[in-house]
C-alpha cells in the first residue's frame, strides 16, 4: 500500500497494475467540502483500491472516514457527522457505456485518460453530507414542540390585531354593486 497520494494519475493504468492508496488527507485541503463544514480542522482516513473485476473492468473501491463539523440547520450550532463511506467506481469512457453498468455500481467518468485522485475522496464525504444536517431533537439547543407552541400563540395575537390591507376593497366591491 502507498501512502503518498499523486494529484493525478490513469485510473486504468492503476487498475492494471493494482495499486492500493491508503492515508489521510487534511479536510482544509479539499475546497469543494470546505463551505459545507462550519470548521475544517481535522483529516479524512482514505483507502483507495484499483483493481480490475470478474468482467475486465477497471474498478475503483473508495473508502472515506471522517469526522465532519457542520452546522444544524435547526439550533445553527455546530454538529459533528461521523462518515464512514465506501463505494465502488467502474471506470468509463462514455454515456453510453455507463448506462450499461449493473445497478451495484457507479460510473466513473474519465475524459483524457486522467483523474484528480483527491477529487474521489472529496466526492464521497461531499456525498455524506446531508442536505439539512441537524441534531437529534433530544441533543438540539431548539425544542421543536416549544418553537412551534410559541408560534401558535403569536399567529392568533397577529391575527386578532392586524389591519388587513385589503380591506377597504371589500367596501367597494360591495359598493359597486349597489350602484349596478
Amino acid at each position: 500500500m502507498l501512502s503518498l497520494l499523486p494529484d493525478f494519475a490513469d485510473p486504468v493504468r492503476l487498475c492494471a497494475l493494482g495499486k492500493v492508496y491508503d492515508g489521510k488527507v487534511p479536510l482544509a485541503e479539499l475546497p469543494r467540502l470546505a463551505p459545507l463544514l462550519t470548521s475544517t480542522e481535522g483529516e479524512a482516513a482514505f483507502v483507495l483500491a484499483f483493481e480490475v473485476d470478474a468482467d475486465r473492468r477497471p474498478v475503483v473501491r473508495v473508502k472515506v472516514s471522517a469526522s465532519l463539523a457542520l452546522q444544524c440547520q435547526r439550533c445553527l450550532g455546530t454538529l459533528h457527522q461521523l462518515v464512514d463511506a465506501e463505494s465502488r467506481l467502474v471506470v468509463v469512457a462514455g454515456p453510453d457505456e455507463a448506462e450499461r453498468l449493473p445497478d451495484d455500481v457507479d460510473p466513473l467518468l474519465v475524459s483524457e485518460g486522467r483523474l484528480e485522485l483527491r477529487s474521489l475522496i472529496e466526492d464521497e464525504l461531499i456525498l455524506a453530507v446531508p442536505a439539512a444536517p441537524s441534531h437529534s431533537p433530544a441533543d438540539c439547543a431548539v425544542s421543536l414542540t416549544r418553537v412551534n407552541r410559541d408560534e401558535s400563540v403569536e399567529d392568533r395575537s397577529v391575527s386578532e390585531d392586524t389591519v388587513h390591507p385589503f380591506a377597504a376593497l371589500a367596501n367597494w366591491k360591495s359598493d359597486s354593486k349597489n350602484q349596478d
